[in-house]
């Protein structure tokens, strides 16, 4: 016997998608405005111009891109996690611990990936768009997981293949978007839209993910999932009764 997974609409799924795509415009609009307010001292136009003409790249250039990606980042998760909560209180509550893993999930990351800007950057500084997408998608996944652990344990696994699923379509819609524009158009586009893209595709999927479970749930009365977790409870009560009767000996 399980608990049985939440109840999901498409309502309940269009509302959550939504918020995340405001959280995710607002990070956008941080980014893009630290950009251009530092084009100054970047002279990010130029950056890229110098591709063609053979200028020395430096590293400054791709590690500021990559702590303003970090910046922007980081106010879009706490504003996603935060928009969640008051949509859905009883799912996703008012928790210390889960903000504090978003912040450390977030510089964890950062600290991994930040040689990656650089090195690729000095290589090419077209290469800072592409890490700046996989940054983006690894970021949304790891939230989108540290979310479901800590907030619905039971169902983690609904969680894990949900995050997968938003993943793998947010990765194939980004690709495609990427790959149907010229080289300065994409720039742009990638780095305002690209967030809250993400972060809407990623809660649609993996909650659409959800709602299909759900109503095979209701269809055949199974849960496997939640089962597996029930059953490991009951293991591990019987282990401990039996280890308790073997002390009393």
């Amino acid at each position: 016997m399980s608990f049985g997974p939440k109840k999901q609409d498409f309502q309940d799924i269009l509302i959550n998608s939504l918020g995340t795509l405001l959280a995710g415009l607002i990070g956008s609009i941080l980014i893009v405005i630290i950009t251009f307010a530092l084009n100054g001292i970047l002279d990010i136009q130029g950056n890229f111009n110098n591709i063609q003409a053979g200028t020395k790249r430096n590293a400054i250039f791709p590690l500021i891109l990559s702590f303003i990606t970090l910046l922007g980042t980081t106010i879009s998760s706490c504003l996603s996690y935060y928009i969640l909560h008051k949509i859905e209180p009883e799912k996703y509550k008012n928790n210390s611990v889960i903000l504090g893993q978003i912040l450390f999930f977030q510089v964890f990351v950062y600290i991994f990936i930040s040689p990656v800007y650089i090195t690729m950057g000095l290589l090419d500084y077209q290469n800072v768009m592409i890490i700046y997408m996989i940054h983006i998608l690894l970021l949304s996944f790891g939230l989108s997981l540290i979310m479901e652990t800590l907030s619905n344990y039971r169902y983690i696994l609904i969680g894990l293949y949900g995050s997968f699923s938003g993943l793998l379509v947010s990765s194939m819609i980004v690709m495609l978007l990427f790959q149907s524009m010229d080289e300065g158009i994409a720039r742009l586009v990638i780095l305002v839209t690209l967030l809250p893209l993400v972060n809407f595709t990623s809660v649609f999927f993996k909650q659409l993910f959800e709602m299909a479970y759900y109503g095979y749930y209701k269809l055949t009365s199974l849960d496997p999932i939640g089962d597996i977790f029930f059953q490991i409870e009951l293991e591990e009560r019987e282990a401990l009764r039996e280890e308790e009767q073997k002390n009393t000996l």
